[in-house]
């Protein structure tokens, strides 16, 4: 019998060896998700294509441009007529994810209806020219798929495919999904499989352990204590936040299911969330906890807070997908504590690619935690509610959506949407909340006739800023941050304590203003203490400020917003100015301006003045409004519909320009800076350099001013002609134009 190989070098793998361990794997990973013999399936067939001289010689050297995963899909396709096997509709749709997965552990998810032409030309022509990822088939014609066949039942004599049980799905995202997690469990297991060749270690060093409840628990409550007892807030915020930590714990006696965690800005949610999810894993036995937050400043900030509960914690955060090919960036998301963000997290649920889909079967069993919550687009919310359910009702997993403005969800047309309130009298302590804090808000809004005040310019705003002590402004735009900064400088006297936080900084550099805000702010008394900034700091910086400008923006940023007021009620009164820019309005896309017009309108209709932004009433007459007038994406209901992996994961985007990634040489950093320059220029760009450059990494969008002063890095990767390099979409700020990194406003553009 002739032996065909998987691998080829130093060791030669048969392909026997390589097939039997990532079926093995392949069925741990799938009996996590429910799917283990279907998942075991797709490992034992995935590389059955090599079972061909033609990818044999590829191992030889001889060949190249072979794709054998199409040619093990087409095999397992027509298997059934080769075998005579049962050809019912319910075992065959159990067949389609499996075959999916196979041809697309490579290249990427395609669905059968695109592939079927494909699968019958292959199986009649001798001499297909192409795949449908325009590679050479490994197996055409019925005679080499036939010799496959054989090849595979003589390596596996008593091994027969299994009749699955017809799986009811309710909508077209549940059933892409189900895909997406058989997927997952091939990807993981081949790619774990493929390292182990040469690193038998492997997976064991890339599982990060298991969840210690008792002692994170422990941890938990000495830091809850430590707050309590350092607070300088008002006793009844202090009580507040106490009762919401309280009834955390007790709603984590709950099965496992979808919740919300309702409760006003400043009421501590973060670490109550932390205390559900804890005794919830405890109670239910689940792997793991994943908090996912809106944005990469709170990543930052979670991180050092989560350090102090758990020993390890795998951050990632990354919101550009890197190439498949470099495969050691892949995370596996096995880690007992996982922090990232939105769009790492929910476009992964909506990809086509196996780097990116890789972790998903880790999902299941796990915790997850949506800390702000309602910053999910509305044109997205649909498809992503739906896939949520699907955790929950499927994957055994415990969603809790938090935030104080928590978005009406049951609104959304075909959706459902019944999840349990941790805090069912929420309301309560909106109330309790507004008569400690104190705010008074000030609208300064136009276009409407009856309430008409000017637009404000930003050299009003810093006239008015220079004359306090204690404030903040909240724009909208980082080109709106810069110029205001700039006006202010030239308002203040020398030595004055002004600060700008933006994206334009590195995340280094942010946290480490951050740090020094609101150590001015938490002194007793507060010291002086004036704050430019974009939104990345509304949600989850702990300022307490006795006064803020926010530009006009969507209800949830405003609520954030006055969540940095007063905070801990230590001041007599908090003061909120929601402005309009006038001929310096501007928003950061479509959605965001649309949300910001909906709260305009609102406020213009309101009897009086106040119009309270907590108010539960007017924050459902904003959903209402906002999931009607925003609607799904088009292009994306479409892409679901058609069942096109590969149209819904570009259709599904959270951020639609990711921009480019700049190196910069903070100057406390500035060793590191040098350090990573050198590397680069050795090795090339690799996840280990990736990982130290992220402190002074900064995302910039203006990539022709990239291009023209910073030198692009490339990964090295070994291909067919030997190495070759591959775009990263990284940057690495030249020596002439280090200065153009400021030591106050991060990233300059015009020096």
């Amino acid at each position: 019998m002739e032996t065909y190989y998987a691998k080829s070098g130093q060791k030669w793998i048969t392909n026997k060896e390589h097939l039997s361990k990532v079926a093995d794997l392949a069925h741990t990973f799938g009996a996590e998700i429910g799917y283990p013999k279907e998942a075991e399936l797709s490992g034992r067939f995935h590389d059955v294509g090599k079972n061909s001289d033609r990818f044999q010689g590829v191992l030889m050297g001889r060949d190249r441009g072979v794709d054998h995963a199409f040619s093990s899909a087409t095999l397992l396709y027509m298997v059934k007529q080769l075998w005579k096997y049962d050809n019912t509709s319910a075992v065959w749709a159990a067949y389609e994810p499996i075959i999916e997965s196979i041809q697309g552990h490579h290249d990427g998810l395609l669905s059968l209806v695109e592939l079927e032409p494909y699968f019958k030309e292959a199986a009649k022509n001798l001499s297909m020219t192409c795949s449908p990822n325009g590679k050479i088939p490994s197996l055409c014609g019925r005679e080499e798929l036939q010799k496959a066949l054989v090849a595979f039942q003589n390596d596996f004599p008593t091994y027969r495919l299994s009749k699955f049980a017809d799986r009811a799905v309710t909508n077209q995202v549940e059933n892409m999904l189900s895909t997406r997690m058989i997927y997952s469990c091939l990807v993981d297991a081949d790619y774990s499989v493929s390292a182990s060749h040469t690193d038998p270690d492997y997976l064991l060093k890339s599982i990060g352990g298991s969840l210690n409840v008792k002692a994170a628990l422990h941890a938990l409550y000495e830091r809850h204590e430590k707050l309590k007892k350092e607070s300088t807030a008002n006793p009844q915020v202090n009580k507040i936040r106490n009762y919401v930590f309280n009834m955390c714990g007790a709603a984590s006696e709950n099965p496992p299911g979808l919740f919300t965690l309702t409760a006003p800005t400043g009421a501590a949610k973060t670490l109550a969330m932390l205390h559900f999810a804890l005794r919830h894993c405890q109670k239910n036995h689940l792997n793991r906890i994943i908090l996912v937050l809106p944005f990469l400043t709170l990543a930052e900030q979670s991180e050092k807070e989560y350090a102090r509960i758990f020993p390890e914690i795998l951050v990632d955060h990354s919101q550009k997908s890197l190439p498949d090919d470099v495969r050691e960036i892949a995370s596996r998301w096995s880690a007992p504590v996982i922090i990232t963000t939105s769009v790492r997290f929910f476009e992964s649920l909506f990809s086509n690619r196996p780097g990116t889909c890789r972790k998903l079967h880790n999902i299941a069993n796990s915790v997850v935690l949506f800390d702000e919550s309602q910053s999910l687009p509305a044109d997205l919310a649909s498809v992503t509610v739906k896939a949520v359910n699907a955790l929950c009702s499927t994957y055994n997993c415990s969603i809790v959506f938090s935030t104080a403005t928590q978005p009406k969800f049951n609104a959304l047309p075909d959706t459902k949407w019944q999840p349990t309130e941790i805090i069912p009298d929420s309301q309560v302590l909106y109330d309790k909340m507004r008569t400690i804090r104190r705010i008074h808000i000030e609208w300064r809004l136009s276009k409407n006739e009856d309430r008409s005040i000017k637009a404000m310019s930003l050299e009003q705003i810093a006239d008015e800023m220079a004359l306090k002590a204690n404030v903040c402004t909240i724009v909208n735009l980082r080109r709106h941050a810069r110029k205001l900064f700039k006006a202010l400088q030239q308002k203040c006297e020398k030595g004055e304590r002004l600060f700008l936080l933006t994206k334009d900084l590195c995340p280094a550099h942010r946290l480490a203003i951050v740090a020094e805000v609101k150590e001015r702010l938490d002194s007793n008394p507060p010291k002086p203490c004036k704050v430019v900034a974009t939104q990345c700091i509304e949600a989850g910086v702990d300022f307490d400020f006795a006064m803020m400008y926010r530009a006009l923006a969507p209800l949830e940023a405003l609520s954030q917003a006055s969540g940095r007021i007063n905070r801990n009620g230590r001041y007599e009164d908090g003061r909120l100015v929601i402005f309009e820019l006038g001929k310096e309005d501007g928003y950061p896309d479509e959605f965001y301006e649309t949300a910001a017009t909906i709260v305009q309108n609102l406020w213009a209709k309101s009897e009086n003045l106040t119009f309270d932004i907590d108010d539960p009433e007017v924050i459902d007459r904003y959903y209402d409004a906002l999931f009607q007038m925003a609607g799904d994406r088009t292009g994306l209901t479409q892409a679901v519909q058609a069942k096109n992996y590969k149209a819904v994961a570009e259709q599904y985007q959270l951020i639609v320009d990711e921009g480019v990634r700049l190196i910069v040489p903070w100057q406390p950093k500035k060793d590191l800076f040098d350090e990573i320059k050198t590397e680069v220029s050795k090795n090339g760009l690799n996840a280990a350099i990736l990982r130290k450059a992220s402190p002074i990494t900064v995302t910039c969008y203006r990539k022709d001013w990239v291009k023209q002063h910073a030198e692009p890095l490339y990964f090295r990767v070994k291909g067919d002609l030997g190495e070759k390099q591959v775009e990263s979409g990284y940057y690495l700020l030249n020596e002439e134009y280090e200065r153009l990194y400021d030591e106050q406003m991060g990233l300059v553009f015009d020096l």
